[in-house]
């Protein structure tokens, strides 16, 4: 028969043996930097994003998290246009000012009086009712806003 292992000075106390246990701490910290890097990283290719659109006098569809429907127009934006944006959750934008829709026919009345002739964009997102981009569609002409657009991503 075999006995028990002992110790080297043949004591036999338990409290002495092999503690095999898989040390996961560098690997928490390996994540976390990980983690925080992605983090970095992408907020700041969002932020190069939006400013690349501002340089070219557009907003990026995801610097609002607007998804326009695909279309067929090919008009592009000139900087006059004056770009209303639908987001999902009924939020609007008009240029960069967030308003509500009891604050939009103040806005465009104040556009109207700005300049002569200014078309109107509306960058409706696909999943926003059809009854607000209406609401949008008949403030602008309420307002004397005639030149009414819908944008819309090209097909590719």
């Amino acid at each position: 028969m075999q006995g028990a292992p002992q110790d080297r000075d043949g004591s036999g106390d338990e409290d002495d043996a092999i503690f095999a246990e898989i040390n996961i701490t560098p690997l928490t910290d390996v994540f976390l930097v990980l983690l925080i890097i992605f983090m970095v990283v992408s907020s700041s290719m969002v932020e190069a994003e939006k400013q690349a659109a501002a340089a070219k006098g557009l907003l990026s569809e995801r610097a609002l998290q607007v998804q326009t429907p695909q279309g067929t127009g090919e008009t592009p934006l000139v900087p006059k246009d004056i770009v209303i944006s639908v987001l999902p959750d009924g939020t609007l934008f008009v240029e960069d000012d967030q308003i509500t829709v009891d604050q939009l026919d103040a806005k465009l009345a104040e556009i109207k009086r700005g300049a002569a002739s200014t078309r109107v964009v509306i960058r409706g997102d696909q999943t926003a009712t059809y009854d607000l981009i209406m609401k949008v569609i008949s403030k602008a002409r309420e307002a004397g806003l005639t030149d009414v657009a819908l944008a819309s991503r090209s097909r590719q």
